[in-house]
């Protein structure tokens, strides 16, 4: 398994590659030649040994807070409930190195522009960790979530709107989502997402136009959208149709997992696994000693556990970014959008490249990152392929270029 962070800027890039001291795992490719520039003394595998059953796999959250145990995608916002419930949590698809949708995964997924739909199929002998099958309704009941008002989801987006009636069910003006079908009723497998507009992005993983996970109607049914947030249910005693189930929870530090006997793929090689969380303070003495099995290393610890022994290093490049932006309008409530102040200080492609140029990313990233991040050229990362244009040469540090930008601003 390997952990990683990244950072992006609207003008200014900047990304990071965090480690991973890893007993095993797996790594997507990524082709970035940025990427190689940073994470060149690391592998991004560890080295191939036969496999074992059994066994319990220990690895460690980094975090001065404890979880918070919220097991449900729709409802959880931080980034340490995400990891905590990964090894239970999968995604309906599965997508190639380029994270565009496949075929491969629990559900089949299919685009079709002209008829503005995407329809998915979840594969016969996918199981909750009870053993009912994910259905049709499972799907749709995803978005009820998100939707509904008094679940107080933090997942409700204008892009997901896109899709017919979702919006309308958000302002309680209905009681089902329109553009949501299930052709052969909420206990088949199939169903038809109907969208306003088709956007190019709509066939890679993580585009915000559709959710890419389910979640267990015939358990949660009767659990009011307002009372999901508290159910033992989901805090407790979640449901999840991935290689493990939650056999133990120690509220806001560990969370133990054992095999789902109904996992749809087969039996998951380890027997169990455990995640804990770790303090900052504490973490570097953990990967030392050996405590886990697999421990993200946060870049600024790299000195005090890079001479670590017996341990593999692995590097990543990941997609999250964090970006540069300027201030050039405001959001109008009446007319629902952002509108643009012509007048306004920033509104001066000139200036905001000037600042641009002013900044000395590079030397940051070598200064206080251990030299394992870097500035990029753009928003969209290498490792979206042709997506990406590698001829953008982004924004180096240049303070004179910087200094006549700013005559002529």
């Amino acid at each position: 398994m390997t952990k990683a962070r990244k950072y992006f800027g609207a003008l200014a890039l900047i990304s990071g590659a965090t480690l991973s001291l890893v007993a095993c795992g797996n790594n997507k490719h990524t082709n970035s030649s940025n990427a190689n520039k940073t994470n060149h003394k690391f592998s991004e595998t560890v080295p191939v040994k036969s496999i074992k059953k059994g066994g319990t796999l220990t690895y460690a959250l980094e975090s001065d807070s404890p979880f918070t145990g919220i097991f449900l995608p729709e409802l959880s916002d931080t980034s340490i409930d995400s990891e905590v419930q990964s090894p239970g949590l999968e995604s309906l698809f599965s997508t190639d190195d380029q994270y565009k949708i496949n075929n491969k995964g629990a559900a089949t997924f299919k685009l079709n522009r002209k008829a503005k739909t995407v329809t998915i199929e979840v594969k016969k002998g996918v199981k909750w960790s009870d053993g009912k099958q994910v259905t049709a309704k499972d799907v749709e009941f995803a978005y009820e979530i998100i939707a509904n008002k008094d679940s107080k989801s933090q997942r409700y987006t204008e892009s997901l709107a896109d899709i017919v009636g979702l919006a309308e069910y958000h302002e309680g003006k209905s009681k089902k989502i329109s553009g949501i079908e299930m052709p052969d009723g909420e206990n088949g497998r199939k169903v038809v997402l109907h969208f306003k507009q088709m956007k190019p992005g709509m066939l890679q993983s993580g585009n915000g136009y559709f959710w890419e996970c389910a979640e267990p109607y015939h358990y949660l049914k009767d659990v009011p959208f307002s009372k999901l947030l508290s159910s033992d249910k989901v805090r407790k005693s979640p449901l999840f149709f991935g290689p493990f189930r939650v056999s133990n929870i120690v509220r806001g530090q560990s969370v133990s997992w054992e095999r789902n006997p109904y996992y749809w793929r087969g039996t998951p090689n380890f027997k169990k696994v455990v995640a804990s969380v770790v303090s900052s303070s504490s973490a570097t003495q953990a990967i030392k000693s050996h405590k886990f099995d697999i421990a993200d290393v946060v870049n600024t610890q790299w000195d005090q556990t890079k001479n670590a022994t017996d341990t593999n290093f692995i590097g990543e490049v990941p997609l999250s970014y964090n970006y540069l932006a300027f201030k050039v309008g405001k959001w109008d409530k009446k007319l629902g959008k952002n509108v643009e102040n012509k007048n306004a200080k920033m509104n001066n492609p000139a200036l905001r490249k000037a600042m641009a140029y002013a900044m000395n990313i590079d030397a940051v990233a070598k200064r206080y990152y251990q030299g394992l991040a870097f500035r990029v050229n753009t928003l969209i990362p290498e490792q979206f392929g042709d997506f990406s244009d590698s001829s953008i040469k982004g924004y180096p540090y240049n303070l004179k270029k910087a200094n006549q930008l700013l005559d002529k601003a």
